[in-house]
């Protein structure tokens, strides 16, 4: 083979590769999305085996048991033992501080790392907790509550301060189109209504007949305290 013959050879070899690699960039980005929608539907089921320990968790502290579940889903797909690279921990992903934090507000006793990554209805309490605490922070203001339970309650303040207030940070970031954070806060509420469509969480209840509904200006008994679930 002459060297213009072998020069020829390798460059349709090298484009060939061009090709292939292009190829499977191209198939990556668009079987990405079909993958994650996959891996999302098996979290559904794996976070729903909780439900009574969110539904617990939701009762005590006033949070949402639909929205408890997403962020479950979102932070740890439902896995007890889950850590993370930072060493977040467990269903909820907390940092062992916060979880200290959170347990004397409930008048618990000091969780251990080795508490957060097998009792489940501890982990539950300890985010559920942490997670009203935020709510009350932040006076009720649902996104920043969960931004600040993603990056920090410090992080989303000094954005705050450096932007001259939330409003101007947000549209900043939503100029942007980059924000990661946002981008959390739309999927926690995407799952919200989706764990709510699905009816597991919080069981949708049947409409009640006629004669069973409530009386006006009779006054009803109030629900009982729940009771904790058993650990598996």
């Amino acid at each position: 083979m002459s060297p213009r013959e072998r020069s020829a050879v390798s460059s349709r070899r090298t484009l060939l590769l061009v090709v292939l690699t292009l190829a499977i960039v191209v198939a990556a980005v668009e079987w990405r999305p079909l993958v994650n929608a996959a891996r999302m539907r098996s979290d559904f089921p794996r976070v729903e085996k909780h439900a009574e320990v969110i539904r617990f968790a939701a009762a005590e502290s006033g949070i949402d048991a639909n929205l408890l579940a997403a962020i479950m889903l979102s932070e740890s797909g439902g896995r007890i033992a889950a850590v993370s690279s930072a060493e977040a921990l467990g269903l909820y992903q907390l940092q062992l501080a916060t979880a200290r934090d959170a347990a004397r507000w409930l008048d618990l006793p000091e969780p251990t790392r080795a508490d957060l990554l097998t009792d489940r209805l501890l982990n539950a309490r300890l985010g559920a907790r942490y997670l009203r605490w935020l709510s009350e922070r932040y006076q009720g203001d649902r996104e920043q509550m969960l931004i600040a339970y993603n990056a920090g309650p410090g992080r989303l303040d000094g954005w705050i301060e450096a932007a001259g207030g939330y409003a101007a940070w947000r549209a900043e970031r939503e100029a942007a189109g980059n924000s990661d954070v946002l981008a959390y806060v739309a999927k926690v509420e995407r799952m919200t209504e989706r764990f709510a469509e699905r009816g597991v969480i919080v069981p949708r209840s049947p409409e009640p007949a006629a004669e069973a509904r409530e009386e006006p200006g009779v006054e009803q008994a109030p629900p009982p305290a729940p009771a904790a679930p058993e650990q598996p």
